[in-house]
């Protein structure tokens, strides 16, 4: 658990609340400027700046504060509650979040101390929508796509150029339920006459790929690998 201290003002609570939309939030920065009202998020990087040039302590501290909280809650559900991790990186989420689990957590006293925590801690696995990207640079597709696009590749993913062909996917049970509750949404879409036939396509598309998904999942479970010629639930 971190603590922190900081004055008591307009511009402290509002340098807060931007860390925290900016850390927490998907695409932080947008999401930022869209409750602000800011038409660009040059706007809200400068309103955050405005008075007080260590809101950048603020973001790091925010992101120290939730990598603790989300490897505390994996490692909980995977040790504690045989949660099953399948996908290309499942072995690598395992590691990962195993040697997360011997950081206790620490009172910070110094924002410098923050940076160094925060490399020991960081096990740079990423929550996304119904998967979790054990994000690897060398293989990361969304990484790749930047540089081909002269952009600026940020050391975490990107969900806008996520793509089925990477290999840093993987899938939790928290994820295999997401799936399980989207997937009856596009099966009903696929099969609607009045869905423009490109939106039926690609709902069909969508429900078969996470047919497999489902499945993969399941017929790696430890039971289920353990049974001979068994049908898999």
């Amino acid at each position: 658990m971190t603590t922190r201290s900081h004055p008591h003002t307009a511009s402290a609570d509002t340098s807060r609340t931007l860390a925290y939309f900016i850390v927490r939030r998907p695409r932080g920065l947008i999401a930022a400027a869209l409750q602000y009202g800011h038409l660009k998020t040059k706007v809200t990087l400068n309103y955050a700046a405005h008075g007080d040039d260590s809101w950048l302590d603020d973001i790091a501290v925010e992101r120290l504060e939730m990598v603790i909280e989300q490897s505390e809650d994996d490692w909980t559900r995977l040790d504690e509650d045989n949660e099953h991790v399948s996908g290309p990186t499942a072995a690598e989420y395992r590691r990962r979040s195993a040697g997360a689990a011997a950081f206790l957590g620490r009172t910070v006293r110094a924002q410098a101390s923050v940076k160094r925590l925060l490399e020991q801690s960081d096990t740079d696995i990423h929550d996304g929508e119904a998967m979790t990207c054990v994000h690897r640079a060398e293989t990361a597709v969304c990484r790749k796509g930047k540089l081909l696009l002269g952009l600026p590749a940020d050391d975490g993913p990107d969900e806008l150029l996520c793509r089925n062909t990477c290999a840093d996917p993987a899938y939790t049970d928290r994820d295999i339920a997401e799936h399980r509750r989207r997937l009856p949404v596009l099966e009903i879409e696929a099969r609607d006459p009045l869905t423009p036939r490109p939106r039926r396509d690609r709902a069909a598309a969508q429900a078969a790929q996470i047919c497999v998904v489902i499945e993969q999942h399941e017929a790696s479970r430890p039971e289920a690998t353990r049974m001979e010629g068994g049908r898999v639930a």
